[in-house]
């Protein structure tokens, strides 16, 4: 072989080996959802880099991995860096961001991950159904989904008639939605897509007959009774029927029912406040015709009792507790009561779960107006060791259990 031939040969393989040990090893991949806009209600995972720690070699990494939820005013919530507003930013941007507030020591070696999970968002549903209130689910869910989480509709509730109101540009626009129609025919174009922040109402069935074409008037032979009740709802109403006699056909009032200022809506448009409970309490009780009559027509109201506020002396706010993170057994606000230990809320409020990272909960507190994260070992704890066994806490503490 003619030696320049050779010489150009090493010279290209020469090359070749220079570009393989310059080309990185793993491309590193996209993340998923990478130019996807992130909005309230959106389910993302995160990994962050934390310090390693005594469990770890100093050639191991130590991540803060977790499945988090955007709430519904744009934030995520992180052990490390407290409540961050991501709404509006991709999930690219997020990681940078998550990544220039480590600190600097791990921002230089590593970097967060974002990746989305799931596209959601909040709807509100209110009305005639069990839970009323806000609801996060899955943006391609329909009506029926958000129907299902607020626990189903009461007995009475008009589902020809529901209806779904949507702000856009400072106007209001109101959609109907026939959801008897689609449990009849099964046909899902029925349905309405939600959207963002979209009201969900399902009314009362009402009573109501036509007359005429167009002058609807009361059902003379239907009653309803609504409010503190256990089967609120549309009933029949024979004659002769009293107060006593409806409460026995809803089965009851319920355990918060307020007896004293049950109001009757008679179909005259006359209305009545009964003290049931000052009946109940004198020796009158047993007559029959000391209860109200209730016709046809007739609208009924329990009240409910005002929820018992807690005694404090002083006039001093109640002092409480936050107990938060996946490994908690029971999230959410808690009596505090100084001394208090983490290890005495934790136990007050159910305990940890069987996936609970106890070696590495963090106590949230605010010093000076400024957040400061500090660290807790539960389980060093339960064994009587030092400073964990002897950590108290202080009113307005947030207990997060990874």
């Amino acid at each position: 072989m003619n030696k320049s031939i050779t010489g150009f040969l090493h010279l290209s393989l020469l090359f070749f080996c220079i570009t393989l040990l310059q080309s990185p090893v793993h491309a590193k991949p996209t993340p998923q959802g990478a130019n996807i806009i992130i909005d309230n209600g959106d389910l993302l995972y995160v990994i962050i880099p934390r310090e390693v720690t005594s469990e770890f070699s100093p050639t191991e990494r130590n991540y803060f991995k977790e499945k988090v939820e955007v709430d519904r005013h744009g934030y995520i919530f992180l052990p490390s860096q407290g409540n961050i507003k991501i709404s509006g930013h991709t999930t690219t941007q997020i990681s940078q961001i998550l990544t220039q507030n480590l600190p600097k020591y791990l921002s230089k070696s590593d970097t967060a991950s974002v990746n989305l999970i799931e596209k959601r968002h909040y709807i509100q549903i209110l009305g005639h159904v069990t839970m009323p209130g806000w609801y996060n689910i899955p943006e391609s869910a329909n009506i029926q989904a958000i129907l299902s989480q607020a626990g189903g509709t009461l007995e009475g509730a008009d589902l020809s008639k529901v209806t779904i109101s949507r702000k856009k540009n400072g106007a209001t626009k109101t959609i109907q939605a026939n959801i008897q129609q689609y449990l009849l025919k099964g046909d899902t174009s029925i349905l309405p897509i939600l959207h963002e922040n979209d009201t969900v109402f399902v009314p009362l069935m009402a009573v109501l007959d036509e007359i005429s074409g167009t002058q609807p008037a009361f059902n003379t032979s239907r009653i309803r009774i609504f409010g503190a009740v256990s089967r609120p709802g549309i009933y029949p109403a024979p004659k002769g029927m009293n107060l006593l006699d409806l409460l026995i056909t809803a089965q009851g009032e319920a355990a918060d029912a307020d007896l004293t200022k049950i109001k009757i809506m008679r179909a005259d448009g006359t209305r009545e406040t009964f003290n049931m409970q000052a009946l109940l309490d004198t020796n009158d009780a047993g007559q029959n015709n000391s209860f109200p009559l209730i016709k046809g027509g007739d609208i009924v109201h329990i009240a409910r009792l005002a929820p018992q506020q807690a005694t404090v002396s002083n006039n001093q706010i109640p002092q409480t507790i936050t107990m938060s993170g996946p490994g908690s057994n029971s999230s959410g606000l808690r009596t505090f009561t100084d001394p208090m230990t983490p290890l005495q809320a934790i136990a007050q409020s159910g305990g940890v779960n069987d996936f609970a990272d106890t070696n590495d909960i963090i106590i949230i507190r605010r010093v000076d107006g400024k957040q400061v994260n500090l660290p807790y070992n539960y389980d060093k704890a339960l064994d009587g060791e030092e400073p964990d066994v002897d950590f108290l806490l202080q009113a307005g503490d947030i207990i997060y259990i990874p």
